[in-house]
């Protein structure tokens, strides 16, 4: 079941965004999604439409402007996407398969970052290379924009979610990693933290994401997952997370982070409370795009550079 939406990450959303910015007479909400759609892209024209969106009379606004205006400087510092070859392009936004980057520097880490079904991790998958290659480590970004979010595996790498698992491992091995850290973000979450129980995981650090997806859940189910969509998984894959942490091993760390302005991801996060096999973070005042909060207060690669710290 594809899933298809006017801001889901492909080449063409990027071509026409810049040329929608210069346009007049937008209206203030679609100037406001245009500003932020510009800057998950890393377009170089962000500012233009952070520009006027300052015009506003309204202080939410003009702050919002600034906030994107902060998370742009910071990507610019070390990418820059009109520097990049068209077939770099095409292939970074095609909406199946992977990435891998392998680390510039010998490494024995390997990171796996679990992207949306909007074919992003909120940023796009080139802004996300470029923010964490200063890790050090191998980075295998995962891709799947249908309405499965991985429980049917991932298009031209595994073919169910257990075979992610093993294949996760088999590209390790490859790379010489012997220490794998796992990230999700929104839905590439759930199956990323089920994804890090399934292997030898040395780290999880996950962001604003379902913890159940049972049957009998009382969380409310995800907005993409319709009854519809739901009825083709295989309810064997389909866990509460809260019973297999229960069993994990208390020494690899794994962090939840949520914001408390968002209506659903507290109360995901606060189904794994008491647990001693994952620390829920709490980001004041952030609403579910806490990928946009962190890189505003310039804390995003600094949590994934604990993440793959040596311990």
């Amino acid at each position: 079941m594809q899933f298809e939406h006017v801001t889901q990450h492909t080449l063409e959303v990027f071509d026409r965004i810049g040329a929608r910015a210069k346009q007049d007479l937008i209206q203030p909400r679609a100037l406001l999604f245009l500003a932020q759609d510009m800057l998950s892209h890393g377009h170089p024209d962000t500012l233009t439409a952070t520009g006027l969106l300052k015009q506003n009379p309204h202080r939410d606004v003009i702050d919002h402007a600034m906030l994107l205006e902060r998370c742009f400087h910071r990507m610019r510092e070390t990418f820059r996407i009109e520097e990049l070859d068209r077939k770099h392009l095409v292939r970074a936004y095609r909406r199946e398969g992977y990435l891998l980057s392998e680390s510039a520097v010998k490494s024995r880490k390997l990171l796996v970052a679990f992207t949306t079904i909007f074919n992003n991790f909120f940023i796009s998958h080139l802004v996300l290379q470029a923010l964490l290659k200063e890790l050090d480590c191998h980075l295998l970004i995962l891709k799947e924009t249908t309405l499965f979010s991985y429980q049917r595996g991932v298009s031209s790498y595994a073919s169910s979610l257990p075979d992610l698992a093993a294949r996760i491992q088999a590209t390790a091995r490859q790379l010489g990693a012997d220490q794998i850290y796992v990230t999700g973000f929104s839905s590439g979450g759930y199956a990323a933290l089920q994804t890090s129980l399934l292997l030898p995981c040395n780290g999880y650090l996950g962001f604003s994401h379902t913890t159940d997806l049972t049957a009998d859940s009382k969380l409310k189910r995800p907005w993409y997952l319709t009854d519809e969509v739901y009825a083709h998984l295989d309810p064997r894959w389909l866990w509460d997370l809260r019973d297999k942490l229960r069993e994990a091993d208390p020494s690899v760390p794994r962090f939840l982070c949520y914001g408390d302005r968002s209506p659903l991801d507290p109360g995901y996060a606060r189904h794994l409370a008491g647990l001693d096999t994952i620390r829920l973070v709490r980001l004041h005042k952030a609403g579910h795009n806490t990928i946009l909060y962190l890189l505003g207060k310039n804390r995003l690669t600094q949590a994934f550079k604990r993440l793959v710290a040596d311990r």
